[in-house]
């Protein structure tokens, strides 16, 4: 039997530590960092989504062939090559197969170059895409249907998800009305749980996958201290210049933190309600990714750096058949 590629995977709940951890497994072994976080994939839409600062490279890496890296442009962060941000426009779709397809391209140019991949982020259906190499149904878009579940209420849609999808109704964002339509569409559409849409396919990597852990008391405030620093650092500039160019009505702008904001601009609440309906939805959001990452048994959960560096250590070492 062929030996298939090592790559690592780092998962866990947003403002856990990921990125962190991620640069320094990449320092240690000599990675480059795939970020698998459905927000960061947009430009422009950098504040709200936490993308980590870095210098934008293209062509040429010290001590590198520039070839090999192709075309793309990359960020790198404290000497490491990070790919998987500002892929698209705030208005353009952009699926899990779609991303599935850019992250065996760039994890197979990685291996090429002799370096590791890591994935790291926190959306959980994409990260199962790549490791589990899932077969996606891609259901195209019905308007009519779509028009008539736009004129419900976010409970009503969210009560008839939960009777056909019990088990996607734990994970998904009930105050995302694009996201629940889109799942009742393709509920109804198929006869099949949105969650049941991926069937998995035959393994293409050697995957160890590391959580990284946090108790929900220092998590919730992080979350909290995270979303004062967006808005010091500018998000509701972010987000005013974001719905002049595009509006709100975008799929990208019904994500946690834009579309929140663009109730504030709108009037519909204080910029203090807002704020604190940022914090309460992203401490929600967590829990919905601990309740994903906490399904998958293969996933080793860590304290710190040094316990991820030791199992690693150990990976790497070890053969695989």
């Amino acid at each position: 039997m062929s030996k298939l590629p090592k790559i690592i995977a780092i998962v866990g709940p947003t403002a856990a530590g990921k990125t962190g951890l991620g640069i320094a497994i990449a320092k240690k072994f000599g990675g480059e960092v795939i970020s698998v976080d459905s927000r960061q994939i947009y430009k422009g839409m950098d504040v709200g989504t936490a993308k980590v600062e870095g210098e934008w490279n293209q062509g040429q890496v010290k001590g590198q062939i520039g070839a090999l890296f192709g075309e793309s442009k990359y960020l790198v962060v404290d000497g490491i090559p990070h790919w998987g941000i500002d892929l698209v426009n705030p208005d353009q779709e952009y699926s899990a197969a779609d991303f599935k397809r850019y992250a065996e391209e760039k994890i197979q140019e990685i291996l090429k170059r002799g370096k590791l991949p890591i994935l790291a982020g926190g959306t959980g259906m994409w990260l199962s895409a790549v490791i589990d190499n899932m077969s996606l149904t891609e259901v195209p878009p019905d308007p009519e249907l779509r028009a008539e579940l736009e004129k419900r209420t976010l409970g009503d849609l969210f009560h008839e998800f939960k009777q056909l999808d019990p088990e996607g109704a734990e994970v998904i964002d009930k105050q995302n009305k694009r996201r629940l339509v889109r799942a009742l569409e393709v509920c109804k559409k198929t006869g099949r749980p949105f969650s049941r849409q991926m069937i998995k396919g035959e393994f293409k990597y050697d995957v160890l996958q590391i959580g990284v852990q946090a108790d929900r008391e220092s998590l919730n405030e992080r979350i909290n201290n995270r979303v004062e620093e967006m808005i010091a650092r500018g998000l509701v500039n972010e987000v005013r210049g974001l719905k002049e160019k595009y509006g709100c009505e975008i799929p990208s702008m019904s994500g946690i933190g834009y579309r929140q904001i663009c109730k504030f601009l709108d009037g519909e609440v204080s910029l203090k309600e807002a704020i604190e309906e940022i914090k309460k939805d992203t401490r929600n959001y967590a829990k919905r990714q601990m309740t994903w990452f906490k399904r998958d048994e293969r996933i080793k959960w860590v304290a710190d750096q040094e316990q991820a560096i030791g199992l690693v250590n150990k990976f790497m070492s070890s053969r695989t058949e």
